[in-house]
């Protein structure tokens, strides 16, 4: 016996967003983590649904502003393929209406793009988001609470 703990199983990813430089640092940033992986990344709503079919993620990340499909209407239509699909929204625009919109739709958390890399790592597979990614007024008005 070796002593050591056998390998963590990793958390795979697809990510969404039509801004290539975020999608690219998305994308490395969470291939330096050793329990996440990206199997599929999309360049706006309608590819992520399409490359969700196929890879069946344990995780999305998505940007809720994006062309041909927005992230709420892509969580809509994920959830109505598997209503247990496990999606976090990353954005820039800290807006009650727009994250109470993704969590009404079926978001599990969100991840504001002005986070530090860190942050990313501050989910699992289930999808859910540690506190400090929400912030307290959006929270208290989503009526989103945390979950484990």
């Amino acid at each position: 016996m070796t002593g050591k703990a056998p390998p963590r199983e990793q958390i795979r990813l697809l990510i969404a967003d039509d801004h290539m430089l975020i999608l690219e640092g998305l994308a490395a940033t969470i291939g330096r983590q050793d329990d996440m992986t990206v199997v599929a990344k999309a360049c706006d709503g309608r590819e992520a649904v399409e490359l969700w079919k196929t890879h069946r993620p344990d995780v999305s990340l998505l940007d809720l502003r994006m062309p041909t499909l927005n992230g709420v209407g892509v969580i809509k239509e994920l959830r109505d393929l598997d209503v247990s699909a496990r999606v976090i929204v990353h954005t820039t625009y800290d807006t009650d209406e727009e994250i109470y919109q993704a969590v009404r739709a079926g978001a599990k958390g969100y991840l504001l793009k002005d986070a530090p890399p860190g942050g990313i790592a501050g989910f699992d597979s289930k999808g859910a988001c540690w506190r400090n990614l929400h912030t307290p007024r959006a929270r208290s008005q989503t009526g989103f609470a945390h979950e484990r």
